[in-house]
């Protein structure tokens, strides 16, 4: 059997699922491959979990480094973390190694010649811009890294269009639904909320938040459905909310902020309304060509979506007609909460392009051909 080492920089299980991930792993294993998972945990002890576990077929190994103290204690933390995934990947001796997002590529590429194994580089995103908008020294460090790096790999997958160009090249797998999750029926309350419900999915980022409320407060018989917590990395979550909903109030606007819910209650949340808001990342130089799950999560709902006038998303909200793409929040939900046909034929336009074009049963069928490819000639 043809074992595949997925390397990963966060855990895959904990504290929630990635789904990417995961639903990878699942589709290898549906398609006769060993996956084992190994993982760099920087909580394993905070949720008193096993160093090794084992979901749906797929292995899970951890290592686990906290990243506590000062820029070159993380950084002696960063190396000793990649050195342990190294050595158990190693000793699991794989045909492939499937690494995750630039920070575990070293990995890969340092073992490819010693093993003699292939590699494919999975790019979630755009790494050292990712970490220019934090450190200008170390995403010039990553850009280089990235540009060295992809050079020596077997095959590049990543999230959209626009960074597969900036990449290079590359089969883009869309980061959507699973047909067959959409279509089960949902039972729900709408969160309590009535009239029209205009949804916000995501980390709980003040500047967008601030600009949804001062808009909603001004369309009549508008409810916000919030779902969310704070981005990765940042605390403070319970004085947000409480900032938020004294805002919320301040402007008169009806919101219900619900906090975090686990990946199993999505479905609920999209179906609970009828506009969803798509913000936007806080620093302008991300917003091209970034593309949200939850823009691919809103069509496969039928729930007309609005985003800001930034490229990957924008390109396939006018392409499919699927919802509005604008600066002016306000006018966009005030269009949406007051024309019920439109909000339907866009749902139903967002729909038919899901089911055609980026399905995660259609992801999975990309996948899969870059493994056939990769494998000719390699035998158990």
């Amino acid at each position: 059997m043809i074992k595949i080492a997925m390397v990963l920089g966060h855990d895959l299980l904990i504290p929630n699922e990635d789904i990417r991930v995961y639903r990878e792993a699942l589709a290898l294993i549906n398609a006769g491959y060993e996956v084992t998972v190994f993982c760099w945990s920087r909580r394993l002890e905070k949720y008193e979990t096993n160093w090794e576990a084992e979901k749906d077929g797929i292995k899970v190994v951890r290592v686990f480094e906290d990243l506590n103290g000062g820029f070159f204690s993380k950084v002696k933390s960063f190396r000793r973390a990649l050195k342990k995934l190294e050595e158990k990947v190693t000793e699991y001796e794989p045909d492939i190694i499937h690494a995750h997002d630039l920070e575990v590529l070293d990995v890969a590429i340092n073992l490819k010649n010693k093993l003699d194994t292939k590699v494919i580089f999975d790019s979630h995103e755009d790494w050292p811009m990712m970490e220019r908008v934090q450190n200008w020294f170390i995403g010039k460090y990553y850009e280089r890294k990235q540009k060295k790096l992809i050079g020596e790999v077997d095959a590049l997958l990543t999230v959209s269009d626009e960074l597969a160009l900036r990449l290079g090249g590359g089969t883009v797998l869309y980061n959507s639904e699973l047909l067959e999750t959409v279509n089960e029926p949902v039972l729900h309350d709408r969160f309590g909320l009535d009239g029209i419900v205009a949804g916000y999915i995501g980390g709980l980022r003040r500047p967008i938040l601030e600009e949804i409320l001062e808009a909603a407060s001004k369309v009549n018989a508008l409810s916000v459905l919030i779902v969310g917590g704070p981005p990765k990395g940042q605390s403070g979550y319970t004085n947000m909310i409480k900032e938020l909903e004294e805002l919320a109030v301040e402007k008169g606007a009806n919101a219900r902020f619900t906090g975090p819910l686990p990946y199993s209650m999505m479905n609920e949340c999209y179906a609970a309304c009828d506009i969803l808001i798509v913000g936007h990342y806080v620093d302008e130089r991300m917003r091209g060509y970034a593309l949200p799950k939850k823009l691919l999560d809103s069509m496969a709902y039928k729930v007309p979506v609005i985003v800001g006038p930034y490229e990957a998303r924008q390109k396939i909200v006018e392409r499919y007609e699927c919802g509005l793409v604008t600066e002016d929040w306000a006018d966009a939900l005030s269009t949406l909460a007051n024309d019920k046909a439109l909000r339907k034929k866009m749902g139903e336009n967002g729909y038919k392009a899901f089911k055609m074009n980026y399905s995660w049963e259609l992801q999975e069928k990309k996948m899969l051909e870059v493994y056939n490819e990769l494998l000719e000639g390699v035998t158990e």
